[in-house]
């Protein structure tokens, strides 16, 4: 693509947490399926070979990058700890050193000049200010909003100059005007004359994007807009993140809390958005509907201000009180999605700054219960949406501050939320096939919860009510110790099973007896000594049974069961040398499971996803139609990769090269499998069975 053709633009906002590995996947998304006419399969490169894959492509194609939203790379506003390491973002850097060795244009936005991090690496160019004729326009459209028309613009000219082309200032001026019913030129002069009389109290930060004009026209809406008794009120706006929910606001004013803050206490749902409202009339908000509001990201500054003005810094009440609410709700988020609704997804990710806020404040001034509440949220974000690497760190910062470094056991005082921890680093473990050391966590995890369960399992069945929370962690901890057993091959999981599943009947948890029905068909299904196809079926559709119809995921993951179920039929049955209609007929059966699960999955549920294709992918290989067999295969080493689920990734890569080698595609077959040992082998003696197979295979497609 040389010759003055054109190549493409490419888009990447860091609204989030994106280091190197995902930034490169924009390349892969745009060149994939042209490097792969060439003979390199993207999805079958380590990390360290896409990069240079990625520089080799750019070396000769003209791309325009965008990178959008960098300042929280390295922390914004200056002083917030930002979400990268600093290993990642010089990792960031080198990249964008080595672009300028390609034909590679980036284009960096930030509200700042970004020296600290970038240092003289950019061009840098600042945006001027909004031509006269473009705010003329962004008046009038705001007016029309309104319901109202301006005949003669000339009358707005005195604000437009106020403004300074400030596209936000301006907005923030035109709603207050426009909401105070000024229509003369005596009365924009006069809203003027006042505004530049509050100038002087607002420091010129431009760097930060603020300025004057912008602090003081704020300022005007804030005092004209609300009573002194609101002050405060208002001021607590400074503790959230970007989003505001006015049912935490709610909860930081409920009187039956010990946290309860005076300012909202009692508040209800219809004064919170009657006052947020207001707010974001003066532009001080956005409102998105429903109670749910937005903070422009360059306010923040003027709701600290606000803030330690009506809070001292010994006053940690408010504070408190936002740690708590936020902690609630990410509790209560994580109870709705494991009792089956997954559309609290969306809140999670709106909600995912303030829970990360909650628990950095939580840490520091040890209120270790609402940390662990806030975790429990973004665990069930990060989970669904395949974001491992993140929460393995969110958990290893805090393991010192419950364990004892000398036995792994609970500090004094913390043993509730050890108990949780242990369930995260335990799960951390068995992703990485550490089974010993999740056997050894969960074990003490469980003699735990035995412990404290053994009175609540003793009272009588009117009593068990109260002490539901206690046995149901029992339940999930058997649970998670059957699961581990199982990937050991042990038979003692189904004891493990079978006890969490009458514990979650007897106190009426259909989503814990659902799981556990799912995990004793698994162990009938794969456990060579416990080995019965029909018990396991009957699992699984007692499994479905349980399931609420609005339980999608957990509806898809048992069709996903039963359609395995068919292609270990299948399996068996070509094996022993049945007539092919029979095999046909398996097959057959299969797909409508798999393809009714892909449909009842939501788009993030990323760890699903990889599961369905990649048993799709297994199941059209085998049937010998090789194109929709590399289709899934290759979704679901994206989705698997997208959830850093490198195992999981490789074992996809070794089924495609299986079914690349069938079809007699040897070069693209050994690319994949060796792709795939890289993967392996990166868990060492761990995946030693899968490493032993991959070398067999590795053997075989290249002595053919």
């Amino acid at each position: 693509m040389t010759g003055g053709v054109e190549g493409p633009v490419l888009f990447t906002t860091f609204e989030r947490y994106l280091p190197l590995p995902r930034v490169l996947d924009r390349i892969g998304q745009v060149f994939g399926p042209a490097l792969e006419g060439t003979g390199v399969h993207w999805l079958a490169l380590d990390e360290a070979t896409r990069r240079q894959v990625a520089l080799h492509v750019l070396a000769q194609v003209p791309v325009l990058w965008i990178w959008d939203n960098v300042e929280p790379v390295a922390g914004f506003p200056a002083g917030t700890e930002s979400a990268w390491s600093t290993e990642e973002q010089e990792e960031l850097l080198g990249f964008l050193h080595a672009l300028q060795e390609t034909k590679t244009k980036v284009l960096l936005t930030s509200r700042r000049d970004e020296h600290i991090w970038l240092k003289d690496l950019p061009t840098r160019i600042e945006v001027p200010p909004m031509p006269m004729t473009e705010s003329l326009q962004l008046v009038r459209a705001l007016a029309a909003k309104q319901g109202r028309q301006l005949t003669d613009i000339e009358d707005w000219r005195p604000l437009l100059a106020f403004a300074r082309g400030n596209p936000l200032t301006l907005t923030v001026l035109a709603r207050q005007a426009l909401r105070q019913g000024f229509k003369t030129k005596e009365q924009i002069e006069a809203f003027v004359t006042r505004l530049r009389s509050g100038e002087a109290a607002f420091p010129d930060e431009a760097g930060e994007g603020r300025s004057r004009s912008l602090g003081a026209s704020l300022a005007y809406g804030f005092e004209h807009a609300f009573h002194e008794e609101d002050r405060k009120k208002l001021a607590l706006l400074h503790l959230f993140q970007g989003f505001v929910d006015v049912d935490v606001l709610r909860m930081m004013g409920n009187p039956a809390a010990p946290w309860c803050l005076p300012e909202v206490r009692g508040l209800t749902r219809g004064e919170g958005i009657a006052f947020l409202d207001r707010a974001a009339e003066v532009g001080l908000l956005t409102a998105h509907g429903g109670g749910f509001y937005g903070i422009h990201p360059a306010l923040p500054w003027f709701f600290k201000g606000l803030f330690e003005r009506c809070y001292p810094a010994e006053d940690l009440a408010a504070v408190r009180a936002f740690v708590e609410a936020m902690g609630e709700l990410g509790n209560y988020y994580f109870s709705q999605y494991e009792d089956g609704n997954r559309d609290v997804i969306a809140a999670l990710r709106a909600e995912e700054a303030n829970l990360l806020h909650t628990r950095r404040l939580a840490r520091v001034h040890g209120w270790w219960d609402s940390m662990t509440s806030a975790m429990q949220g973004l665990r069930r974000l990060y989970g669904h949406t395949g974001r491992r690497t993140e929460w393995k760190r969110l958990v290893e910062e805090i393991v010192p501050d419950f364990f004892d470094p000398e036995n792994d056991g609970p500090l004094p005082g913390r043993e509730e939320d050890w108990e949780l921890v242990t369930e995260y680093r335990v799960r951390l473990a068995q992703e990485t096939r550490q089974w010993a050391e999740a056997e050894r966590l969960q074990t003490a995890c469980m003699d735990w919860d035995r412990q404290r369960a053994t009175s609540a399992l003793a009272q009588s069945a009117e009593d068990l009510e109260s002490r539901e929370r206690t046995i149901r962690s029992l339940a999930v901890s058997l649970g998670l110790l059957g699961h581990i057993r199982r990937e050991m091959g042990c038979e003692s999981c189904v004891p493990a099973y079978e006890e969490s599943l009458e514990l979650h009947k007897l106190i009426g948890n259909r989503a814990g007896a659902a799981t556990c029905a799912l995990n004793l068909g698994h162990a009938l299904k794969n456990l060579p000594t416990l080995r019965d196809l029909d018990q396991a079926e009957h699992w699984y559709r007692r499994s479905l049974e349980l399931c609420d119809e609005s339980d999608r995921l957990g509806r898809s993951r048992c069709l996903g069961q039963l359609g395995l179920v068919a292609y270990e039929r299948f399996s068996e049955a070509r094996t022993t040398g049945r007539a092919r209609e029979e095999l046909l007929r398996h097959l057959a059966e299969a797909v409508p499971f798999y393809q009714e699960a892909l449909d009842l999955l939501p788009a993030d549920a990323v760890n699903e996803l990889a599961v369905a294709h990649n048993q799709l992918g297994s199941i059209y290989g085998t049937a010998g139609d090789l194109d929709h067999a590399v289709q899934h295969f290759r979704e679901s080493i994206h989705l698997k990769e997208q959830a850093d689920d490198l195992y999981g990734a490789a074992q996809s890569r070794f089924n495609l090269a299986i079914a690349l080698f069938t079809a007699s595609r040897r070069a693209d077959a050994l690319e994949y499998a060796e792709a795939a040992l890289r993967g392996f082998e990166s868990y060492g003696e761990r995946a030693g069975d899968r490493i032993e197979m991959t070398r067999g295979l590795i053997a075989e497609i290249r002595g053919g």
